[in-house]
C-alpha cells in the first residue's frame, strides 16, 4: 500500500505541474481514437477546474459532493456515511 501512494502522490503532482500537452503526448496510445490537441484540451480543463487536488485524501466535502452528483443522477439508491467508505491513506514516509 505504502508504494502505491507514493506513486499516486507522484502521479498527482505530475498531473497538475505538467503541461496538458505533454502528458497528452505520454498517454495518447491510451486514446487512440482521441485527437492528441483534443485530449490536451481535456486535460487542460481538468487541471484548471483543480480536479487533481494535490492531497491524496478523500475528504468529506468532496465525498459528499460525489454522493450529490450520483444521486442526482439517480445513480445512488443510499447515501453511506463518510466514516464507512472512507479511511486515511497510509503513511509513505
Amino acid at each position: 500500500a505504502k508504494a502505491f501512494m507514493r506513486a499516486y502522490k507522484k502521479t498527482r503532482i505530475y498531473m497538475n505541474e505538467t503541461p496538458a500537452l505533454e502528458i497528452a503526448k505520454a498517454e495518447s496510445s491510451y486514446f487512440p481514437e482521441i485527437d492528441e490537441d483534443v485530449l490536451a484540451d481535456c486535460i487542460a480543463t481538468y487541471q484548471k477546474l483543480g480536479c487533481w487536488t494535490p492531497h491524496v485524501e478523500i475528504i468529506k466535502e468532496a465525498y459528499a459532493v460525489t454522493q450529490d452528483v450520483f444521486e442526482h443522477f439517480g445513480t445512488l439508491k443510499e447515501r453511506y456515511p463518510y466514516e464507512a467508505v472512507c479511511c486515511l491513506p497510509p503513511e509513505t514516509d
